[in-house]
């Protein structure tokens, strides 16, 4: 997927968008807006999704083991 920013207003995939809005798009579909001057390419593309929490790493929790004693 390619980021782009649209240049003008313009419907994609059925649905209207205006200038400014970002688009993730296929290469080609991408370069045809280009070309048409209806789309520039993203400089800033959205940021890769952040996990969820207040972002304290977790901790992991110690392992243990319980060994049997023999009876003997």
């Amino acid at each position: 997927m390619t980021s782009i920013v649209l240049t003008q207003a313009h419907t994609h995939a059925g649905k209207p968008h205006k200038a400014g809005d970002r688009l993730d798009v296929d290469g080609s579909s991408a370069d045809w807006l280009i070309a048409n001057g209806i789309a520039r390419r993203d400089r800033q593309p959205n940021p890769a999704p952040q996990p969820e929490g207040d972002g304290t790493p977790i901790e992991p929790k110690p392992i243990t083991t319980h060994r049997k004693e023999s009876k003997s």
